[in-house]
């Protein structure tokens, strides 16, 4: 049984929140993640609707603006949408459940359908170049090589960012003929990528300068944690804000390699695998035709360039076509 409380202050309300999150057993991380999708919200509603909005104050219309704000101004995914509404959703519910409102705003709001959301952007080449050499020239001391490999990945592999923050030091392999990344061992998603020379040069720079730490992530922060999946958002926007790129994100990353790919292979079985996708029917769902002939516009028949930094570090996409050959 919860112990009531009255409507006081939002930290308090949070706080019920999270000893109640808490008394289920939930992880430590998905108890930040509820807490964190909830702070966001707020600060999205004091920036918005007014600087001195509470929680207290939320209803269906608030919920509904800001579902909308996720999907069309943020261009965020499905899923990435609906974890904030789950989050709101089970917050209300708590404090319906205590009495603190009286009634759950997200009663009647509606989960987000991939086919109600616009196309992803799919990025030119001249778009990842931008986004590559932005990083490349990033001022934070230590995490430059980092942030160009997690986006010379994102962008050489399509891989989701949970795929990416989960990746181990030791699925970097060293193989003849080349290297491969061995992506969600274990799950269903499980499947070998073989790495591009770009890639593999930006992989090398940053192990170089790789924080040492007693846990096997590949990606580390500057105290030798394993990153988390904000972090890397964090790092798509914070290149493309510089960049002055707009509709950048891990979405649109993922689609611009898919449709990049299908583009030059036709072969609609090898984007699937590639995407970790459980068949090609999803596949097609994902590959709107206008996109794929956005590719073949932006892309086709195009050498992969490769810039260099102001510290000289090469840069560039290329895309691996030549795939599991010797996988």
């Amino acid at each position: 049984v919860e112990p009531s409380m009255p409507a006081t202050s939002d930290n308090d309300i949070l706080v019920k929140f999270e000893e109640h999150l808490s008394r289920r057993a939930l992880s430590s991380s998905t108890i930040v993640n509820y807490l964190a999708d909830l702070r966001t919200f707020r600060r999205w509603a004091q920036q918005e609707i007014s600087a001195e909005f509470s929680l207290l104050q939320v209803n269906q219309e608030h919920i509904r603006r800001y579902r909308h704000h996720l999907a069309h101004t943020l261009k965020r995914a499905a899923s990435t949408i609906n974890r904030h509404l789950m989050s709101l959703r089970k917050f209300f519910t708590f404090a319906t459940g205590l009495g603190i409102i009286p009634a759950d705003p997200t009663a009647g709001v509606a989960l987000v359908q991939d086919n109600e959301l616009p196309a992803s952007k799919i990025l030119t080449r001249a778009e990842t170049e931008k986004l590559l050499q932005t990083a490349a020239n990033g001022t934070r001391a230590g995490l430059v090589r980092r942030d160009v490999a997690i986006l010379q990945l994102l962008l050489q592999t399509g891989l989701r960012i949970s795929e990416v923050v989960d990746l181990q030091k030791d699925d970097l392999v060293f193989d003849n003929p080349g290297v491969c990344l061995q992506v969600a061992p274990g799950t269903a998603q499980f499947r070998k990528i073989p790495v591009s020379g770009e890639l593999r040069k930006a992989l090398s720079d940053y192990l170089q300068v790789r924080p040492q730490s007693a846990t096997g992530s590949l990606f580390l922060s500057q105290d030798g944690r394993a990153i988390s999946k904000r972090t890397v958002q964090r790092i798509i926007s914070h290149c493309a804000k510089s960049a002055k790129l707009s509709g950048v994100s891990a979405q649109s990353i993922r689609r611009t390699f898919a449709v990049n790919l299908y583009a030059q292979t036709h072969d609609l079985e090898l984007v699937s695998r590639r995407l970790g996708h459980q068949n090609t029917s999803i596949t097609e769902q994902y590959l709107a035709p206008h996109t794929i002939s956005a590719a073949k516009n932006n892309f086709a028949g195009q050498p992969a360039p490769v810039g260099r930094s102001a510290t000289g570090t090469n840069i560039g996409v290329q895309l691996t076509t030549d795939i599991d050959r010797h996988f």
